[in-house]
């Protein structure tokens, strides 16, 4: 059996709770143009190894710095929109 959950707003509740979760993104927004492969994996919210085969399958370009990848963000936000697809 479904159980029905009715919630009522005020205005005033929604315009707090919308400036609630805007101020929660933008807590979490990097400015950083280069990630580590752990800032990716934060960023993006997918695995190291999903990273990884999308980077060997040439979905996701990365840089090697020595033997230290580097994502670029743009390059991450470009991956994330055709995922959605």
């Amino acid at each position: 059996m479904k159980q029905t959950i009715m919630l009522t707003f005020t205005p005033e509740s929604l315009t707090a709770l919308i400036d609630e979760r805007i101020q929660e993104a933008l807590e979490q927004h990097t400015a950083k143009v280069w990630m580590s492969e752990k800032e990716a994996r934060e960023y993006t919210g997918f695995s190291h190894y999903t990273l990884h085969n999308a980077r060997a399958d040439g979905e996701l370009k990365a840089t090697k710095c020595n033997r230290l990848v580097r994502y670029h963000r743009d390059d991450l936000d470009a991956w994330m929109r055709s995922k959605q697809k």
